[in-house]
């Protein structure tokens, strides 16, 4: 029994959904699948968003830009702006850096959104986080958000469920392609047929994709009660570190001590490591002489070889379309990488030539065989 679709996208994260969101809202017929609750386990599921622009990557920061200008446009202007504070955001870096956070303000600060350098230690009458031994320097960007990824992935999940079909609870099998613009996913006793596939699985994609190197790294994600004011995001280069507010006295760091497996169900648990580092981060960044652990949350996501996410059909006479390798970023690159996922796809669906828009992101590079370029599926 086989049930006809345009676009089959596995994963119901914030990458999936934002795709499945896009493609369906542009009257493409879309199925989204995930193994457990839209939205509620893996990255998304775990994880809070930062939408800020500036790395000192110039390609994710050219990705962050395109994302941030499509977030009031389309299908997003209505769901991700329900999930967002605005709270501006502080970069922190080393001296030398200065030339590389001068070129992303003169290529990028606009009304629209500004960035600039501060140099006070106080912030509209805030006290910013104190500094690391020597000097530093500090970029601004007022317009950047603190976002509820949870509440995004929802809204953008009943997208597709007004428009198309959401399956929830629901392993893929198998997916099988046939032929350039034909792939079966295999659901148990049912199977979709589809012109094309999306794996936008996170930590999952390399089950479903044999092959593929990629890899799950952990990110604990540790909630602190603090005795300290602080009201703005700071991610402190310099201590390798970051402080995003939840309340005025609720803070989120990450943990230095990382994990790397193959699959996210191989990661060990968070310990009292964890508790400990996040305690430090939290003394070192606002100055907070008695901070107390609430939780850590043993977030994760999918990580390419070059940390950059992993973006295109597998080969030009694939119908798989890979959206995985976020690195923790997949929040601010979702608009962006649904809008390229989308001119991709239709493009293949409607028989023109393969895409050369952002060809630094194309999977094949992250490909170990040959027939996985070439979209052979077991």
């Amino acid at each position: 029994m086989h049930m006809d679709y345009d676009v089959a996208v596995i994963g119901a994260g914030i990458v999936g959904a934002s795709i499945a969101a896009r493609l369906s809202n542009a009257g493409m017929t879309v199925a989204m699948i995930d193994k457990g609750a839209a939205g509620a386990h893996g990255a998304s599921g775990m994880s809070g968003g930062l939408v800020r622009l500036y790395d000192p990557d110039p390609l994710l920061m050219k990705l962050a830009a395109f994302s941030i200008g499509l977030m009031d446009e389309e299908v997003f202007a209505n769901t991700y702006a329900r999930a967002f504070q605005r709270s501006g955001a502080i970069y922190r870096a080393a001296p030398d850096q200065l030339p590389h956070m001068q070129g992303a303000i003169d290529q990028y600060a606009s009304d629209r959104y500004p960035m600039h350098l501060i140099a006070s230690q106080t912030l509209d009458g805030v006290q910013l986080p104190r500094c690391a031994d020597g000097e530093y320097i500090d970029l601004f960007e007022p317009h950047a958000c603190i976002g509820n990824v949870r509440l995004a992935t929802s809204l953008l999940s009943d997208v597709v469920r007004r428009n198309g079909l959401l399956l929830e609870h629901c392993p893929v099998q198998s997916i099988n392609c046939r032929s350039s613009k034909e792939v079966h996913i295999g659901l148990g006793d049912a199977a979709l047929r589809c012109r094309a596939v999306v794996v936008a699985a996170g930590g999952w994609s390399r089950q479903l994709v044999p092959g593929l190197r990629l890899e799950t790294r952990s990110i604990p994600l540790a909630r602190v009660m603090t005795d300290a004011d602080c009201g703005t995001p700071v991610i402190d280069a310099v201590r390798q570190s970051y402080l995003i507010p939840l309340t005025p006295r609720i803070v989120q760091t990450g943990c230095g001590f990382r994990e790397t497996r193959s699959f996210p169900e191989d990661l060990p648990p968070t310990d009292l490591r964890h508790r400990q580092d996040a305690m430090g981060r939290v003394r070192q960044l606002i100055g907070c002489t008695h901070p107390q652990v609430l939780d850590v949350l043993p977030g994760f996501d999918s990580y390419s070889p070059d940390g950059r996410p992993l973006l295109g059909f597998m080969g030009d006479d694939s119908p798989i379309f890979l959206a995985t390798g976020m690195s923790g970023l997949g929040f601010k690159f979702a608009p962006g990488v649904a809008q390229i996922a989308f001119e991709q796809l239709h493009t293949h669906l409607s028989g023109g030539p393969p895409s050369e828009s952002w060809p630094e992101l194309s999977p094949v590079r992250a490909l170990m065989q040959a027939d996985i370029a070439a979209g052979v599926q077991p």
